[in-house]
């Protein structure tokens, strides 16, 4: 048989991985040539028609195959049956019957045969008849059969034959663990992960190999246990092809030093393994006791250690234990005491190694030398408690002065101030006088935890000693951040006083604008955006811009969002400036405009430091436009090349979500000719389908299209029929335009 360079192109859409086979039918400009393709089978004849026609229905899938043709049979595992029912036609017009004498399977023993009519039988012109070809591998290699059927039509005696090939997944695990050389594990066995410090991760690299013929799928996996995880596991669905793997990460959080156990379930397509987790902790642990007097006490890091009352210049003790019950041994490189009062005594010689089981021990000392409550801490290696001790001795009072007029507060009590608006001060001055009968002091002034609202200034220097009637003062400043009440606490050595004060209304927003890009845009831009208030505000602001989409083809499109990611970005407007600054100090933001026809809409709000919504009833808002347009091709490759065959790979966007042609025109090589040098393939229905689908909502408008081209014929100055083409070219159409020509040279 010769071929005359005709051309059949077998037109495939793949958006990915979503495959929309289509058919397509040429005749060539060479005389008597025909060439048809039907599914994934390409005949050709020329002057002579095939005596009988053969048709595949497989679970998937129907075909027509040719004389000496081939079925892949894919089972969905070892064990797991599939069949294939193949139909017969005598295609002849003449009035003889063909006589089948024998229909024979060959090869294998995974495949056997069903439905056979008993031979001879005959098959009359046009006539059909059928057999089912059953394969179960009992083994994931490739196994071949082939089916003998032999007839007789008049004085012709022929034999069909059909060969069969099948291919099954299977799937096998191994694991690495963190440090450690990658072991074979078989369902049902250990996966071991390396002994970990306390509160530290280890993990260990799971590989799920597909060591079979044809392609699996990993349906889900999942782990169990306290303190297991899971990462990088692969969505549902996720194809393994054969020779190929996915790797994920078992991890594992150490919280005790006890074994850990846990359970990894691996569910494929071809069936379910599970298999054991293992892990433990590994360190020491300290444990901490106080003693008085012979009886012990436990204590936790950051709980207090109180000591017995002491009076001024007398001295107290206590003796401090420390355990290792851990598994290994522990260092300690320092043991220190802070606080006016505190010492320690009998420390053991620093860095000190403490064996697991051992102990050690020291004593702390309460030594005051002013009355009132105490306070220290205690650092052990990196464990830190509270020491607390209360001097006996004289008597303190309190008071707060506002223009001259003094008002008396106890322990516990409140002190208010005058009113102030958001972003000015109310001051006051705080009184402490000495009213008993002896010197004291006072060892600490400050607030019990941070604040912007309240802040203290002109500070005695600390401790401060007072002696009978005599007294010491400081300034307490009040900053409002946000409207209504807000309160601190005082603290004075371990009293406490409550700071209260109320903040009024702040001034109002100014005026704001946008600068950068604004009305229409490109799709797959960033344009820059900058906001600036029309006068400078007084107090620090915060606030979000926030973008909205509004599709004109009613389809969403997540990749339409700022570059920083999401569609919610924060910003800051420093006191006395007008503009906002984003992230990385910038101060503007870009906007990706996706891929997707419609309007994104910029709106911003606004915050005081203190939390007050300072933004308008109704905001102006920033709109920007991507219009529906063409089609555009964004890149073009050939992806599988045959002697025979070429695959194209379009990747391109439609704002509007449509595309009804794609056009290929072929330029030849020097010296050869195509028969066809320009085809158009309607894809309208394929492309809707790709866009109405869940699976192209991630990608907005954005596709990529597979097209296999087919060719046939002689050859004069090339070795192979696909060699003739020297380049392609392809647009792209919908109702709105075609795309500029996109094209790849071949050779």
């Amino acid at each position: 048989m010769r071929f005359r360079n005709s051309l059949i192109l077998p037109a495939l859409l793949a958006h990915k991985g979503a495959r929309v086979p289509c058919c397509s039918q040429f005749r060539s400009h060479a005389p008597a040539l025909w060439a048809v393709f039907l599914g994934s089978v390409l005949f050709t004849a020329s002057g002579l028609a095939q005596p009988f026609g053969i048709r595949v229905t497989q679970p998937d899938s129907t075909s027509e195959i040719a004389d000496g043709g081939t079925v892949t049979m894919a089972a969905p595992a070892i064990g797991q049956p599939v069949a294939a029912s193949l139909t017969f036609t005598n295609q002849t017009t003449t009035t003889n019957t063909a006589t089948f004498n024998f229909v024979q399977l060959t090869g294998s023993s995974d495949f056997t045969i069903s439905s056979v009519p008993d031979a001879p039988f005959p098959v009359t012109p046009r006539g059909t008849f059928g057999v089912q070809i059953n394969y179960q591998p009992t083994t994931s290699a490739r196994t071949t059969a082939r089916l003998a059927l032999n007839y007789a039509a008049g004085t012709t005696v022929s034999t069909i034959v059909v060969n069969l090939v099948g291919i099954a997944p299977e799937f096998s695990y191994s694991y690495t663990p963190q440090g450690g050389n990658a072991s074979i594990v078989v369902p049902g066995g250990n996966i071991t992960l390396p002994a970990t410090a306390i509160d530290a991760t280890s993990n260990a690299i799971v590989t799920v190999t597909n060591r079979g013929t044809s392609q699996g799928t990993i349906q889900s996996i999942a782990v169990s246990g306290a303190n297991f995880g899971l990462v990088g596991a692969p969505l549902t669905g996720t194809v393994v092809e054969p020779g190929r793997d996915i790797r994920f990460t078992v991890t594992y959080t150490a919280k005790t030093l006890d074994a850990a156990r846990g359970s990894l379930g691996v569910e494929t397509s071809t069936g379910r393994a599970s298999f054991n987790l293992e892990a433990s902790g590994n360190g020491p642990n300290f444990t901490y006791q106080v003693i008085r007097e012979d009886a012990a006490s436990d204590v936790r890091p950051g709980q207090s250690v109180p000591l017995p009352d002491t009076l001024i210049n007398e001295k107290s003790s206590v003796v401090f234990r420390i355990r290792n019950t851990g598994n290994i041994e522990g260092r300690i490189t320092t043991i220190s005491a802070s606080g006016t009062g505190f010492t320690l005594t009998e420390v053991p010689l620093l860095p000190l190694t403490v064996p697991a089981g051992g102990s050690t021990a020291f004593t702390i000392n309460f030594s005051p030398t002013s009355p009132g409550r105490a306070f220290g801490r205690l650092r052990v290696g990196n464990d830190d408690f509270d020491l607390s001790g209360n001097a006996l001795g004289s008597t303190l009072s309190y008071a707060f002065l506002i223009n001259g007029v003094s008002t008396a507060v106890a322990n516990n009590g409140t002190v208010i101030f005058t009113p102030a608006p958001v972003g000015s001060n109310s001051n006051l001055k705080f009184l402490i006088s000495n009213t008993g009968t002896a010197p004291t002091s006072v060892a600490s002034i400050g607030l019990s935890a941070a604040s912007t609202v309240f802040s203290l200034a002109n500070l005695p220097n600390l401790p401060v000693s007072l002696a009978p009637g005599a007294s010491t003062i400081f300034d307490v400043s009040f900053a409002p951040a946000v409207q209504g009440s807000s309160t601190a606490t005082l603290k004075v050595d371990t009293l406490a006083f409550t700071l209260s004060g109320a903040g009024n209304a702040p001034p109002p927003l100014p005026a704001y604008r946008f600068e950068g890009a604004s009305g229409a845009q490109g799709p797959l831009q960033q344009p820059a955006v900058s906001l600036t208030l029309a006068s400078n505000y007084p107090l620090p602001l915060s606030g979000a811009l926030t973008l909205a989409f509004n599709s004109a083809v009613g389809v969403n499109d997540p990749s339409v969002q700022f570059s920083t990611s999401g569609r919610t970005v924060a910003f800051t407007i420093p006191a006395n400036s007008t503009r906002a600054i984003f992230a990385n100090s910038s101060d503007q933001v870009r906007v990706q405009t996706g891929s997707v026809a419609g309007t994104i809409t910029l709106t911003p709000s606004f915050l005081t430091d203190g939390g007050i919504n300072l933004t308008p009833v109704a905001p102006s808002s920033l709109n920007l436009t991507v219009a529906a347009a063409a089609p555009r091709v964004l890149t073009l490759a050939s992806t599988l090349r045959t002697a025979n065959s070429i695959s194209l790979l379009v990747s391109g966007l439609a704002t509007s979500r449509s595309v009804t042609q794609i056009e290929i025109s072929f330029t030849a090589v020097t010296g050869e000719t195509v028969g066809t040098t320009r085809l158009t393939i309607p894809v309208e229905s394929s492309f809707l389908g790709w866009y109405q689908s869940a699976a192209a909502v991630p990608f907005g408008s954005l596709f990529t299209a597979t097209v296999p081209l087919t060719f046939t014929g002689d050859v004069t100055a090339v070795t192979s029929p696909s060699d003739t083409i020297q380049s392609v070219s392809v647009t792209l159409t919908n109702a709105l335009g075609t795309s500029p020509a996109v094209s790849l040279t071949l050779h």
